[in-house]
């Protein structure tokens, strides 16, 4: 087994992702030490990256990647069963939840929202003092917080490291609900607003509409079950989106359910703008501080009724229920992936996801940094 690894390290946002070598560590009692194939960058580290006003402490140097597959290559005395009671050996491709949390704390217990555990800590996260080898843009992982939950699979690299976007697109969908036969609007078709696609879906939705600039993202949506698509480039003007989703709503009343995963503030009142009276909006793109928007309480909430609500981050039973529902590969999920960078051009994904999103001549929808790509 080797003894070193390479990982990334950010000094400051905006910075250059730096590589650097360190020890590994030898698997303690209750730990494990994997081999990452794939690290996804998520669209919040790229907001954290540009230094957008996060909603966590950020402290630097840190590493980040929390989005990370890959095979068990050692493990501690008691590290012998996934999250799901499955046995563990060396050889076995896992997943790690990234959040781990204490269980005891306010949020843990009374309160049943354990996202916002006050004790919990995250691999891959900036900050809170944690060792090198926590976070997935990197060539190992050491699995050393107590409470880790980890899943095995035996999915291909590209659709596991689908799994922690997959259980946001549920809880997104767990907040509001989808009863069969309703209209669904997905503004913003990113990774997690196109597996939120799925998932409404696969939760009984008889149209699915997606809304995005880019038109590989759109043609993906298709794939992934959206029934409509609009192109911002195409139907420029707001009043002219909110008609096409009347149009194609139920009785042109309105679209049931909006998940607005754009993370773009002007999309919340046009999504509200598109809802049908009763109808439910679901936040779930801003996890970084991009701006705020006027929303009026009288025409945008009374007098439509709506239920309004944010969803934030995932829980143990989502991401076991994002296994499940991945399992099945009702889609081709794997096609989300449009580029395996290696850690040398981690800086170059993080730039292209804040900025052309363009990578090699090709439109990007999904970026993973495969630390072993081209060694």
């Amino acid at each position: 087994m080797a003894t070193k690894g390479r990982i990334t390290v950010l000094d400051a946002p905006g910075a250059d992702f730096v590589i650097c070598e360190h020890e590994l560590p030898e698997p303690e009692a209750g730990t494990a030490l994997m081999r990452i194939e794939m690290c996804g960058i998520c669209g919040t580290d790229a907001h954290y990256w540009a230094g957008h006003k996060p909603t966590i402490d950020l402290v630097f140097p840190g590493v980040m990647g929390h989005e990370i597959v890959g095979p068990i290559i050692a493990l501690g005395e008691g590290f012998d069963r996934d999250a799901l009671g499955k046995p563990l050996a060396v050889g076995d491709r896992i997943v790690p939840a990234p959040l781990v949390t204490c269980g005891t704390c306010f949020f843990c217990t009374i309160a049943n929202e354990p996202v916002k555990c006050l004790n919990g800590k995250a691999y891959g996260h900036l900050g809170d003092g944690l060792p090198y080898h926590h976070g997935g843009y990197a060539e190992y992982l050491y699995v050393f917080l107590p409470g880790t939950l980890v899943f095995k699979t035996d999915l291909p690299p590209e659709v596991g490291v689908l799994l922690e976007p997959m259980s946001i697109g549920v809880n997104a969908v767990d907040k509001v609900g989808i009863y069969p036969g309703e209209v669904v609007v997905v503004q913003g078709v990113g990774p997690i607003g196109l597996l939120t696609v799925s998932c409404a879906k696969l939760s009984g939705a008889s149209k699915v509409i997606a809304v995005d600039s880019q038109e590989a993202r759109l043609d993906m949506a298709k794939k992934l079950g959206a029934d409509v698509t609009i192109n911002l480039n195409d139907v420029p003007k707001a009043e002219d989106r909110i008609g096409i989703v009347y149009e194609e709503s139920t009785a042109g009343h309105g679209a049931d359910v909006v998940f607005e995963a754009a993370g773009v503030p002007q999309a919340v009142p046009e999504g509200i703008d598109m809802l049908r009276y009763g109808g439910r909006f679901c936040e779930m793109g801003h996890f970084a501080d991009s701006g705020t928007v006027q929303i009026n309480p009288s025409t945008h909430l009374c007098a439509k009724c709506i239920t309004l609500v944010g969803a934030w981050s995932s829980t143990p039973d989502t991401f076991a229920r994002s296994l499940n529902l991945l399992e099945r590969m009702d889609f081709p999920y794997g096609e989300l992936v449009t580029h395996r960078l290696p850690l040398e051009r981690t800086t170059e994904g993080f730039q292209a996801l804040a900025g052309s999103k363009i990578i090699d001549g090709q439109e990007v929808i999904k970026i993973v940094v495969a630390p072993w790509e081209g060694r």
